[in-house]
């Protein structure tokens, strides 16, 4: 499953952070450097888990859904 979101570019690394210690469950990349999308790339079995890390994540961090920018990079 793979989801977009705009972020503060201020909060992506603080937002990496945590959700790479999830380990195995989700991958975050930025699309495009000096762009404040990120992508989520989240293993199928643990999309519910992701989800609401991210829900409780909003209580610190603005961040909304949006939809895969035009032309940018597919994952290999």
């Amino acid at each position: 499953m793979v989801r977009n979101f705009k972020i503060d570019p201020g909060d992506i690394v603080f937002l990496k952070a945590v959700l790479e210690s999830y380990e195995g469950m989700v991958v975050m990349r930025t699309l495009e450097v000096g762009k404040p999308v990120i992508e989520l790339l989240i293993a199928r079995d643990f999309a519910d888990t992701i989800d609401a890390v991210l829900r409780d994540l909003q209580k610190q961090v603005t961040f909304e859904e949006v939809p895969r920018p035009e032309g940018a990079p597919s994952w290999p």
